[in-house]
């Protein structure tokens, strides 16, 4: 039967590689070969059974890419404001000036719809209007919307939120306006929730412990998250096998303790077979923990893997940890088909995987200490395992994860974690003063280590930023070579060889090219020029009070994934959408001179200079009043030349300033024209459009953006002059590559370009 699991896998897998043209007609005949196949090797004994459970494996995966991908949002309802029926199914989560509200649509505009849609709603400055209360798990409200696509942007390097929409089965997002309650009562986890929150209030470490006990992290701030991410801490924060096999664990212990007086004679024992049911009372203790983490997707992949192993211990199956492990995995993929687009899957199942590995390549220790010595093994074996993959998705390694965790997650264990279900308990019995001092005693251990963990988080020697490292395939050949069960000689042999081969690489001289990037930083700009390791910045993206800027979430990322030092930035405009990430980046990036906006250095027309081949020359404004760019039609235009190819970078002007660009400076030909104000009607009008002459048109906006761009006359325009014109919102980042001479440009994660999971439905409509 294993073997077959694995051909199943496999064809799941391969699923993962499919395009987004999946539809019915596929499935069938993916349905229709897997019965084929049994029917052969059934009936006429051919070697097709395997063939069918691959068929089996790819129909599964690319039957849910099809019912995933059957969007049940009208794109009608995005255009306009709704009214609508929300019950809300999970706790809201509330920060200083917005809340956030998740839950089933049922009706819109009055209309019950055939299929509840899945939505996750932020509620703006609720408090606006007059007071507010916060919607509750449970409850029913009336709510006037806007809805939108669940999508997110798109970019390399930061989160892909489109996936994880996905991989939670969002149908809508969307923001209120306003709402009213109609019905229902407050739910038992919302209770909950809610006690211990009024418990925490004012506790220093209130975050982690509000996530460890009831697995709700909007008390998190991002310094937090910041600190445990350094010090390879965040699997203690998300509720995971970990947690719950300590709970179950201790269930299981109570449990045998208690009902040992009951059974005192070793024949009574053997005759109620308690030790066949206590195990599934353990277990349901874990089902209730995981209920109180609101059966999170990390949460609900452990607890039904430790159904399998109850499973198999009830039944007295006796097969070995690798099986047990696949069939578990098989379970998990049965149930939570889009699993695989999670980071938590993979972490989850690499950490299972470790301990595997362990058992198979290393025999247990024996005497004093033994189990210590297993446990420090398995630290510094999972943090080596995991190097490339932290690496690679959170831009840095832990080098003293493996002690850190070796010293902190037993006292999460044995302390934090008890104490803090034991103040959950005091909660549910109303004794509101109790909790708040068992919470006290148990976020102590964890107050005297935070600054010993915010100072480790920040030295450089224990955090080393993917930059400063080599690619993950590199770290991941270094790992394996450390891995293998070969003498110590022939791995110095190894790793010397692959030294020398990543020396010789690095050693290579630069390809003689510029890759320009306009980043989805949703309704504002972001350009990043790329050449020789290094970038030129152009705009930083919007930044709101309160919140993270674009240049924290997007551009910051996206430079520590492609290791590029930023040395030279320009603000073409001064409003918040193209200038508002630059302090952030000033402070993280000290050595970058800037020019335009608020910057010391002005940007006006005249003024020139050579950044690594790539010539620069500001064209725009030309008067003394224009100098700090306040208005759109004094934006900073750059014309900017690599060997041949020629880029006009516009900002926000409007039809005035291209007229007096145009009167002003000739010729002013581009081969790439950035599109002035983001595709706003008051701009790119035919004179300006037939005078630059462009091959290719980018424009960065937001989706559903208030302001209508693109304006369909502009779309028109450039139709008319047979212009390509790239919009981040649809498709996401745009990236053109030339050698000075040739050109390409491709949208990296475009539907059109990525498999089944990255589809658009907003990319697929024709522009407005």
């Amino acid at each position: 039967m294993d073997r077959w699991l694995c051909v199943f896998l496999l064809g799941f897998a391969v699923s993962f590689l499919g395009s987004t043209s999946t539809d019915i007609w596929q499935c069938l005949l993916f349905a229709g070969l897997a019965a084929l196949s049994f029917l052969l090797s059934v009936r006429y004994q051919l070697p097709t059974f395997f063939l069918g459970w691959l068929l089996c494996g790819i129909l599964w995966g690319t039957g849910n890419a099809y019912f995933t991908q059957q969007t049940a949002l009208d794109a009608q309802w995005t255009k306009t404001n709704l009214l609508a029926v929300m019950h809300i199914t999970q706790v809201s989560h509330h920060q200083p000036g917005v809340w956030r509200i998740t839950g089933t649509l049922s009706t819109i505009n009055d209309e019950s719809l055939k299929r509840q849609l899945k939505a996750r709603l932020q509620w703006y400055q609720p408090h606006a209007n007059g007071p507010q209360r916060i919607p509750r798990q449970g409850e029913t409200w009336r709510f006037k919307l806007r809805l939108r696509h669940p999508q997110g942007t798109r970019n390399e390097g930061s989160m892909l939120y489109h996936r994880y929409l996905v991989g939670q089965s969002y149908d809508a997002l969307g923001s209120i306006r306003s709402g009213h309650y109609l019905s229902g009562q407050v739910g038992w986890r919302q209770r909950i929730v809610t006690g211990v929150y009024a418990a925490l209030n004012g506790r220093q470490q209130a975050g982690p412990l509000m996530a460890l006990v009831v697995g709700e992290r909007f008390l998190m701030s991002a310094e937090t998250w910041t600190v445990v991410q350094r010090t390879g801490l965040a699997h203690l924060i998300a509720i995971s096998g970990l947690h719950l096999s300590l709970v179950a664990g201790f269930s299981l212990l109570l449990l045998w303790r208690l009902s040992a007086p009951l059974v005192r004679t070793r024949k009574a024992r053997e005759t109620s077979c308690l030790w066949r049911y206590v195990p599934w009372l353990a277990l349901g203790m874990a089902f209730v923990y995981a209920w109180l983490a609101g059966f999170a997707i990390a949460t609900l992949r452990a607890v039904l893997m430790l159904t399998v192993v109850v499973l198999h211990k009830h039944l007295a199956w006796h097969v070995t940890p690798p099986r047990l492990f696949l069939r578990a995995v098989t379970v998990v993929i049965l149930i939570e088909p889009t699993a695989p687009l999670t980071t938590s899957f993979w972490l989850s199942v690499g950490a299972v995987a470790a301990i595997l590995l362990m058992s198979w390549r290393w025999p247990r220790y024996r005497g004093r200490w033994a189990k210590l010595r297993e446990w420090w093994r398995f630290e510094w074996l999972i943090t080596l395992l995991f190097w490339p993959l932290m690496s690679l998705w959170f831009g840095g390694i832990s080098l003293a994860a493996a002690l850190i965790n070796l010293v902190v997650v037993p006292v999460v264990s044995l302390w934090i974690l008890p104490l803090g279900l034991l103040a959950v308990v005091a909660v549910l019995g109303g004794e509101l003063a109790v909790a708040e001092r068992i919470f006290m005693l148990a976020e102590w251990p964890l107050v005297k280590l935070w600054p010993g963990l915010m100072w480790l988080a920040e030295q450089p020697w224990q955090w080393l930023q993917a930059a400063l490292l080599p690619l993950w395939p590199w770290l991941f050949g270094a790992v394996v070579m450390l891995l293998l069960p070969l003498g110590w000689r022939y791995r110095w042999i190894m790793f010397c060889t692959l030294g020398f081969s990543y020396m010789v690489v690095n050693a290579l001289p630069k390809r003689h090219e510029l890759v320009i990037n306009m980043l989805d930083v949703e309704q504002g700009s972001a350009l990043v020029l790329e050449r020789q390791g290094h970038a030129l910045l152009i705009d930083t993206g919007a930044s709101w009070e309160g919140s993270v800027s674009m240049a924290e979430r997007i551009v910051t990322p996206f430079l520590e994934q492609q290791r590029l030092q930023p040395e030279l930035g320009f603000i073409t405009h001064t409003d918040s959408d193209h200038q508002g990430g630059q302090p952030f980046l000033a402070k993280r990036y000290p050595m970058v001179r800037w020019f335009g906006g608020r910057s010391p250095l002005p940007c006006i027309a005249g003024q020139e200079g050579d950044w690594r081949g790539v010539k620069w020359h500001v064209l725009h404004p030309y008067d003394a009043g224009g100098i700090g760019n306040q208005h759109n039609n004094q934006s900073c235009v750059l014309m900017l030349q690599f060997d041949a190819l020629k880029i006009l970078v516009t900002g926000d002007i409007e039809t005035s300033a291209e007229r007096a660009l145009l009167a002003r400076v000739a010729p002013i030909e581009a081969d790439i024209l950035i599109v002035p104000h983001h595709g706003s009607n008051s701009s790119s009008e035919h004179y300006f459009i037939r005078h630059v002459k462009p091959s290719l048109a980018l424009v960065s906006r937001g989706r559903n953006n208030p302001y209508g761009q693109v304006h369909p006359a502009v779309v028109e325009r450039y139709q008319q002059h047979r212009i390509p014109l790239l919009d981040t919102a649809r498709g996401g980042q745009i990236k053109v590559w030339s050698d000075g001479r040739y050109w390409r440009v491709w949208q990296p994660l475009a539907a059109h370009h990525g498999a089944w999971f990255d589809a658009d439905p907003y990319a697929i409509q024709p522009h407005p």
